[in-house]
């Protein structure tokens, strides 16, 4: 069950595990609803939220600036699916009138470092009116276009064209030219 939150003053409140909670956004739009367990995590960044936003149970946001200040925008007519985690690490963007399916992983850095001395980040952008299937891991410096959907279980490691379908590991271009419906 989901709780309406009301934003005005940049503070949503809600209730989990019978608690009211307070998240500090920099900016949230009106009509944000979240679901039971919602986490956000914030240091050093900025997260901004659009006008009727629903962020289902258990989706965790976490925005955790190091050198520079880290950005997580999520924008207007959105839904993010159960247990569903955004990270941003430098910036994560999430278009109008998104639908991102339970499960799926969205970042910008890989959380170690391997060859390098410091992390690596790239910007993460997924445009406008784009359908992500449940259980998809998005990785850093992926761009999806305007219109695109990602079928179930893919993992997006390059950039998606705006209107297309891709699915797989890693995700390849099913068909172009595709239109979709909520």
């Amino acid at each position: 069950m989901s709780r309406n939150i009301s934003e005005y003053f940049d503070i949503a409140f809600c209730l989990s595990r019978g608690a009211l909670k307070k998240i500090r956004f920099n900016s949230c739009g009106k009509l944000l609803r979240a679901g039971r367990g919602v986490r956000v995590m914030k240091k050093n960044s900025e997260i901004t939220i659009g006008d009727r936003v629903f962020l289902h149970e258990k989706v965790k946001l976490s925005a955790w600036g190091t050198d520079k200040k880290a950005k997580l925008y999520i924008g207007s007519n959105s839904y993010i699916g159960d247990r569903t985690e955004i990270h941003a690490g430098e910036s994560v963007t999430v278009g109008d009138g998104c639908v991102i399916a339970w499960d799926c992983n969205i970042m910008d850095r890989d959380y170690h470092k391997l060859e390098s001395e410091t992390e690596v980040y790239k910007p993460v952008t997924i445009g406008n009116h784009v359908w992500i299937g449940c259980r998809c891991l998005i990785l850093k410096g992926v761009t999806i276009g305007d219109g695109a959907v990602v079928a179930a279980g893919s993992v997006v490691t390059r950039d998606v064209p705006a209107g297309a379908l891709v699915g797989g590991n890693p995700a390849k271009i099913i068909k172009e030219k595709v239109t979709w419906k909520e």
